[in-house]
């Protein structure tokens, strides 16, 4: 598979994913999701700073995020950190909470990627 294709595909599903979390549609429910709403998956690296984390936490809670889970690994001086977020009860649309967290890392000098669960389990099976 080309590196355009793969490209296409992927801007497909999250372009798809992303309506359907906007228009409050559920995703399909698996066996042993116990989860009460969708979530997102939050990666972020960069150069490490005082307050990154805070600044991230508070920008997922301002949006009513809820972090369920969070890994952060420091080398040096830089981060890289994942952080799972419940986005059942968020009070911003998911594009908008995505560009929420894009601006507030983009504003601290890191990068930010945001993606629905449902996209990141959409690319393990292509």
């Amino acid at each position: 598979m080309k590196d355009a294709d793969l490209r296409r595909i992927v801007a497909e599903v999250t372009r798809e994913v992303t309506a359907r979390a906007d228009r409050g549609a559920k995703p399909a429910a698996h066996a042993n999701d116990a989860r009460r709403g969708g979530r997102a998956v939050v990666t972020t690296t960069g150069k490490n700073q005082r307050g990154i984390v805070a600044k991230i936490a508070q920008a997922i809670a301002d949006a009513g995020g809820d972090i369920v889970d969070i890994s952060q690994t420091l080398v040096s001086d830089y981060f890289t950190m994942i952080i799972i977020v419940d986005t059942g009860a968020l009070s911003v649309p998911f594009a908008e909470f995505k560009a929420r967290l894009e601006r507030t890392l983009t504003g601290a000098g890191a990068e930010c990627l945001v993606m629905h669960e449902d996209v990141v389990n959409a690319l393990q099976r292509i």
